[in-house]
């Protein structure tokens, strides 16, 4: 588990009364970077949370909203650039004493209330991991790298090679010529 209390909210604030609401608005950062394949978010890069916290009869629901700023490479041209990331978050955190009992469903699924700090650290980074896309693209009409020479076509959209035979058929387009 990822504890660093970068996004942890005292729960004394917020009262046990159904219906009783505390305000999200935070920015912060998490010390090391989070990579996920040609995305990164750099350590100590902004992360932005914003939303509410609402008691409900059975603990505390987490209704925000993520936003960061990542840096990509293009998957296609591998040009570096800016990746903005935006997530919602939506948990409900348990009371102790209000947790199921043993045999329903796991425990894996239910985030239990530890001490008097509410701790968002794992659902931001998981929030912010989800959102980083596998394949990233500078721009969703990004035409590439020139297959024969490397040259980025966004730049040089006219980049043109002469017809050029394969050396597997140059005695295939001899054959032609011989007749």
């Amino acid at each position: 588990m990822f504890h660093q209390d970068h996004f942890a909210w005292p729960l004394t604030r917020l009262r046990r009364t159904a219906g009783a609401q505390l305000a999200i608005d935070q920015t912060d950062a998490f010390p090391e970077p989070i990579n996920a394949g040609l995305v990164t978010l750099a350590g100590d890069s902004p992360i932005q949370l914003v939303g509410m916290m609402t008691s409900v009869g059975e603990g505390v629901l987490v209704d925000a909203s993520v936003e960061a700023t990542a840096q990509a490479q293009c998957s296609r041209c591998l040009t570096s650039f800016e990746l903005p990331l935006a997530a919602s978050i939506q948990e409900l955190f348990v009371y102790p004493e209000r947790r199921p009992l043993e045999d329903s469903d796991s425990d894996e699924d239910i985030n239990l209330i530890e001490g008097d700090q509410l701790r968002l650290d794992d659902l931001v980074r998981d929030a912010i991991v989800l959102e980083m896309p596998l394949i990233p693209l500078c721009r969703p009409d990004c035409a590439g790298l020139c297959p024969i020479c490397g040259v980025n076509l966004n730049d040089h959209p006219d980049h043109q090679h002469s017809d050029t035979v394969d050396a597997r058929w140059l005695g295939l387009a001899q054959w032609g010529k011989l007749s």
